[in-house]
């Protein structure tokens, strides 16, 4: 069963409900989703849970970027869904104070934490127009500060200029966690390395399989080796990742 809720242009939250899809899932794990009504579209896509609703309810956060999303997001009530998981590993469970950045899609894994005490998201958006999936992380009742590169809404700057200011004028947070686009994440690692915060990233990569098999998510790390996210990932710690990225300021 699918019910699909639209977030503005390109962008919807889909539940889907199924026999046990809800179970074992964490903040940052993922799950390979079909595209309903494409069978050309041989391979799953891979997406984070938004949020369990229940043992058999889940929800995804989906932008528009192609066929199979697109299919999603126009998806009937009645269209029949595959889907694969949980997989992969998960955030650490807040132990203090955590403020969680997230860019685009990247609001994804921060569902489940959104009602969490101890979190607070900030969101980084090019407009307001395309900030649905703040909208999306208030309604479950997270406390969110909006950023937009256009300053159409809330803070006016990057979100990572947002982090900046906010840790020059409150207490820094017991720990960071991340999720977006890569050089987002890359500049939020290199706040993290400098004020001494620990940090975690959640990468994103397309994946064919989802289980360690086609080897299509091998992501670069720190050491210049190899990680295949889909196994030992996607959520590590900063410096794993982006330790030897660029110089400190």
């Amino acid at each position: 069963m699918v019910r699909v809720t639209s977030l503005g242009k390109g962008l919807g939250r889909v539940d889907l409900r199924g026999e046990g899809i809800g179970k074992n899932v964490l903040p940052g794990r993922f799950a390979m989703v079909e595209a309903p009504g494409h069978p050309e579209c041989i391979l799953l896509r891979p997406y984070s849970y938004y949020v369990s609703e229940s043992a058999d309810h889940i929800a995804l956060l989906i932008r528009d970027v192609g066929k199979g999303s697109g299919a999603l997001l126009r998806a009937a009530p009645d269209d029949e869904v595959v889907v694969l998981g949980p997989l992969g590993n998960a955030f650490p469970t807040p132990a203090g104070k955590v403020w969680a950045i997230a860019g685009g899609v990247g609001a994804g894994p921060f569902g489940a934490l959104a009602t969490h005490p101890e979190v607070e998201i900030l969101f980084g958006a090019r407009g307001v127009y395309d900030a649905g999936f703040a909208e999306s992380l208030r309604a479950l009742g997270g406390r969110v500060t909006l950023a937009t590169d256009d300053g159409s809404g809330g803070f006016h700057g990057t979100v990572v200029a947002l982090l900046e200011e906010k840790l020059a004028k409150e207490k820094a947070p017991d720990a960071l966690y991340t999720c977006g686009p890569g050089v987002m994440m890359a500049a939020v690692a290199k706040v993290a390395r400098r004020r001494q915060i620990p940090c975690w990233v959640s990468l994103e990569e397309r994946m064919g399989c989802g289980i360690g098999i086609c080897r299509g998510c091998a992501h670069p790390d720190a050491s210049g080796g190899w990680r295949c996210i889909c196994v030992d990932g996607p959520v590590y710690r900063a410096e794993e990742i982006f330790a030897a990225m660029g110089g400190e300021s």
